[in-house]
């Protein structure tokens, strides 16, 4: 059982509840953010590429061989693109 909670904390700090809930979970956005922004750039480099869009042009052409590995990827590069604009749209409403 936590020891803490958030009003607690609030209190201890001199805020609002309120305040501290946001606060919070603008900071969790911001590093989950920052994760899935490192994990998208790893397979960036992975591939030589910077979106979902041009990872499936190149498996269309051959460039890039459709194992399972590169589909997991692919499937992977979409999720995180997804993730990360949706993320950055609910940042822009803080």
């Amino acid at each position: 059982m936590l020891k803490y909670n958030t009003v607690t904390i609030a209190e201890k700090l001199n805020i609002g509840n309120e305040e501290l809930e946001r606060r919070g979970l603008k900071s969790f956005l911001e590093r989950e953010l920052l994760n899935i922004k490192t994990e998208f750039l790893l397979l960036s480099f992975k591939y030589g590429l910077d979106s979902v869009k041009k990872f499936e042009e190149l498996v269309k052409k051959g460039e890039i061989r459709e194992t399972s590995d590169t589909r997991e990827d692919f499937f992977r590069f979409d999720y995180l693109e997804n993730r990360t604009k949706t993320i950055e749209q609910v940042l822009k409403n803080f």
